[in-house]
Order: C-alpha cells, then structure tokens, then sequence
C-alpha cells in the first residue's frame, strides 16, 4: 500500500511543481480555495469514515455468514444509498458554490472580483469530483476488507496523472485562463473511480443497485459512520478553518498553505494512512473474534513502526525545507519570497506530522471496536482550540501564528487519544513504547548531524550544484538513520526487509 501511495505522491509533486511555475498566486489561490471542499471530501471519505465505518460491519458479516450472501446485499445496498446522496450532494455543490464559498471565504478574499470569479467557477466544475471520489472511497472499502491495498492505493495517480496533463494544455484550449487546473481534477477523479469498478468487476465483487437500501447492515454502518463523519470532518475542517483565515492575507497566502500540506501530505500518507488503513481491517478481525492479546500486539507494532518512520521524515523536513522548496519550486512564478514562506509554514508542519501521524494510528483502534464516538469529540475540542488560538497567534505571527495554532490542536488531540485508549479498547501499553522509542530519538540525533552536510556542500559547490548536495545529504541522513537503528538494535528494521520480500 505504501510503495502505491508513493507512486501517486511522487506524480502528484510534479503537478505542484508545474503548478507553482506556470501560474501566478492569484490563480493559485483560486483553484486552491476551489479545491479544499473537493479535496475535504476526498480525505474525509477516502481516508476517513466511509471505510471505518464500512469495514467492521462487512468483515463481520463475512465471519457469520462463510457464503458471503450477507455481505454481497450489504455491499450492493449500501452502494445504492450512496449513490442517491451523493447525487443529491453534488448536484446542490454546483448549484449553490457561490453561498458555500462566501461561508469558508473571508469578505476581504471577495474583494477581488476577477479571483472570486474564478473561484466560483473552478468550483463549479470541480465539485462533480466530490460524485467520483466517494464512489472511489465505497470500491476502495471493499478491496481493503478483501485484503487489497496496492491498487487502492495507487489509483490516486490517475487523478495527478489528469491534473499534469490539463496543466500543461495551452491556455487558449480553454475560456479562462485556469480552467484546465478544474477539468483535470475532474476527469482524474473519474478515472480513479473507473479503475477500481474494473479491478471489483474482475473479482466478481463490483456492487449493484437494488431497490432495498435501508438493511439491519446498512443502519449499523450509518450508525456508525454518523459519529464518524462528524468526527474526521471536524479533523479535516481544520484545513477549511485555515483557509478561511489565510483568505484575510496577503495574495499567496493560500498557496503557501497548499505546498506545505502537499510536501507534508508525502510522508503522511505513505505512512500512517497506509498503516492505519492497512491496521483497520486486521483489527477488526481479531476484534470479532475475541482476541485482545492479538489485537494488542498488532496495535503496538503499527505504532512503532509509524513512529519509526515518521520521526526521521519530521527531522528532514525541518531541517532541510528551505533547500527542499529550492530545489522542487524555485523556478518560473515561484520566487524567492514564496521559498521563504513556504519553507517557514513547512517547517511548522514538520513538527505536527509527528502528532497527526500518531493521531492516524490511533483512530482505526477505536473504530475496530466499532466506537467512533470518542474520536469525535476529541476532535471537536482539538478544533475548538484551533480557531481560538488562531485569531490571537496570527496577530502577532500572521500566517506562521495560523499554523502554530494547528499544532496547539493536533497535539491536544493526540494526547487525549492515546490517555483514552485504554479505557476503550484493548489498548497500548507504554511499557513496550518506552525503549524503541528511546533508540528512535537516538538514531533521529545523529540522522540530525549528518542533515549538516548539505551545508558544508553548498560552502564548496555554490548554487549550482544545489540538487546534488540535497540529494547526497539525503541518502546520508537515511544511512545515518537507518545505520544507527540496525546498531541500536530497532527491530522494525528486521520487520520492514520481512514485508518487502515477495
């Protein structure tokens, strides 16, 4: 699932790179503010609680019923509701784009009529991919409870696949200048979609309509994706409160937002969303079938190994955003005073992806146990001290005061998620945590020196060489880290070679 994720992150970089070099920021900031609600849906519903909710009921109806009848009828009657709704949904997006903007858009963003026009209209032609990505979201649900991740994972990439192509039309194919950055999302989300129907086809799995929607199953999964759309929404309504607030910034402001979350966005999902999601379904089995010493022993592995693998990414990024948003943005419409504000926000992401991807672990271990009630209102509080701390941390650091009260909520939210495992769930114990944790800080420290190369090479080599000294000092931090955990005895290095051999 990692090594599809990384397929679509890796594609989806390069549409940010040619993104930031061919359009200027008013046209960035549009289709940035267009695309959060899509995008909303996108992490909601593909990373989120359609597949928490989704997953626990149908690999409970495969365990009680082997002739999987039961889980066929949930599938094809949960699929038909879906599809009722979000044609709804999506139809009353393009038609009322205008209210909803106003409502996550500040009045001073709609003080410049030529980028509120756009906004509007990017939004209107990409909300149809809010249809296709939940579509997209349902298919990947069943695949995952099948024991399928690879293909899930990278579909993705059809979307940055779509996105690339669009960007690089010539702008006269297209009415207003931009347009193409909206069709792209659009017919990648459609391709998405299309490429997982066919894989459940082939399995003779792909869902059908029936008239009969409203099944005992199906309301156990509404029961619980309720909570849980509530819950992740409010996690994921972080990103439209911080548009909301950017949007009373300078031009650029936005786009900032977006290439920090993007470069975050790389580790994250190829570490804690395929963890969790992988993590979802095995404990959910052993969840049915009683076994808590199974069930706990799973949940502490994950736990470490995304400890493991995010804390290196988190020194990196910190370390190195300013030469990492040199050497990926620096070129066309990207200018210097964009690198230093996109670098300034990245490196206060650098320190919340440690807690979001601890957070992202977490959650799948209340949702095997078919609670999603307590992650819901633990992210009611972490985004009620978001948008209090905002307005008065952005007095005095402006954009950077923004983020700074995103980490403020992220960290209360971790905690309290882990404080309250156990009382919920079979849990964590810290006892097991303690010690790799220690050597984790240990190989971080010396992964830390070596990140020191990269200026020791500049000093020789001048600008430029600027991509060669980063990505020498990047296989020497990974190296030093890896090199200093085999020494140090972290038995996830011994787990990840197992996982890799075919």
């Amino acid at each position: 699932m990692a090594s599809g994720t990384l397929t679509s992150r890796i594609l989806g970089l390069f549409r940010d790179i040619a993104l930031g070099a061919l359009f200027d920021r008013a046209v960035t900031d549009a289709w940035t503010a267009a695309f959060r609600i899509p995008n909303l849906f996108r992490r909601l519903f593909g990373e989120g609680s359609l597949a928490v909710s989704f997953i626990p009921v149908f690999m409970q109806t495969q365990s009680e019923d082997p002739t999987g009848q039961r889980a066929r009828n949930l599938a094809n009657a949960f699929y038909s509701l879906l599809l009722v709704i979000l044609g709804v949904l999506t139809l009353l997006g393009i038609i009322y784009v205008e209210p909803v903007f106003r409502l996550i858009l500040s009045s001073e963003y709609a003080l410049d009529a030529a980028k509120w026009e756009l906004t509007l209209r990017m939004g209107r032609i990409m909300f149809g991919f809010v249809f296709f990505v939940c579509t997209y979201a349902f298919y990947m649900g069943i695949l995952n409870a099948l024991g399928s991740f690879g293909l899930p994972a990278v579909a993705p990439a059809l979307l940055n696949v779509s996105m690339l192509v669009f960007t690089f039309m010539p702008p006269q194919w297209f009415p207003v200048h931009g347009d193409g950055l909206a069709w792209g999302v659009l017919i990648g989300g459609l391709l998405q979609a299309l490429l997982l129907a066919v894989a459940l086809r082939q399995r003779n799995c792909l869902p059908r309509l029936q008239t009969m929607m409203w099944t005992p199953e199906v309301r156990a999964v509404v029961k619980g994706m309720i909570p849980g759309l509530i819950g992740m929404g409010l996690l994921q309504f972080s990103t439209l409160v911080n548009l909301y607030f950017a949007s009373s910034l300078p031009e650029g402001s936005i786009s900032y937002i977006y290439w920090a979350d993007r470069l975050l966005e790389l580790p994250l999902s190829l570490i804690s969303v395929s963890i969790g999601a992988a993590l979802l379904p095995s404990l959910s089995d052993f969840a049915s079938r009683g076994l808590k010493e199974k069930f706990q022993e799973t949940a502490e592995e994950s736990f470490l190994m995304n400890l493991f693998l995010a804390w290196p990414a988190a020194l990196g990024l910190y370390v190195l955003a300013e030469p990492i948003i040199e050497v990926l943005f620096l070129r066309g419409k990207f200018t210097a005073q964009d690198v230093q504000m996109t670098a300034a926000i990245l490196r206060i992401y650098a320190v919340s992806l440690l807690l979001v991807s601890c957070s992202r672990v977490l959650m799948p271990l209340y949702y095997s146990v078919k609670n999603t009630k307590v992650p819901m209102v633990l992210a009611v509080v972490s985004l009620a001290v978001h948008v209090s701390l905002a307005p008065v941390l952005m007095r005095q650091w402006g954009l950077e005061g923004l983020m700074i009260s995103g980490v403020a909520g992220a960290f209360l939210n971790a905690v309290l998620l882990m404080g309250l495992l156990k009382k919920y769930s079979p849990g964590i114990r810290m006892s097991v945590l303690l010690r790799p944790a220690v050597k984790f800080v240990l190989a971080g420290a010396g992964m830390v020196v070596s990140l020191q190369t990269y200026e020791l090479l500049m000093a020789q080599t001048g600008r430029g060489l600027q991509m060669l000294a980063l990505f020498i000092t990047i296989l020497l931090a990974v190296v030093a880290y890896f090199g200093l955990a085999y020494v140090l005895g972290c038995e996830q290095i011994s787990r990840i070679r197992r996982s890799s051999q075919p």
